[in-house]
């Protein structure tokens, strides 16, 4: 199963909307996937396959992460945009 963590800076708004686009296309690609959202403070704490997020976010991620690490996060430019975060996704998987 795919471990997916959405994240934001405050855990609520944003990173919960990532989480409802990308079930929807996890969903149509079939894929099997536990989503979660969080912090982005809190990202670390957590076990995952790829971290979906917005540029400001992924740059704190990046900031002290290893290079195996920045390869598992996928910035979004529009954080809902079911066909982006789709196209992501795939890239990812295939890359990966």
């Amino acid at each position: 199963m795919l471990k997916v963590l959405c994240v934001c800076g405050c855990g609520l708004g944003s990173s919960f909307a990532i989480e409802m686009s990308a079930k929807a296309v996890l969903k149509k690609l079939e894929i099997d996937a536990d989503i979660d959202h969080t912090t982005v403070s809190e990202a670390s704490s957590f076990k995952y396959d790829f971290i979906l997020t917005q540029k400001m976010f992924a740059d704190i991620l990046n900031a002290d992460a290893s290079e195996e690490q920045k390869k598992k996060v996928i910035i979004l430019n529009r954080l809902t945009d079911k066909n982006e975060i789709e196209e992501k996704i795939l890239a990812y998987m295939k890359n990966n």
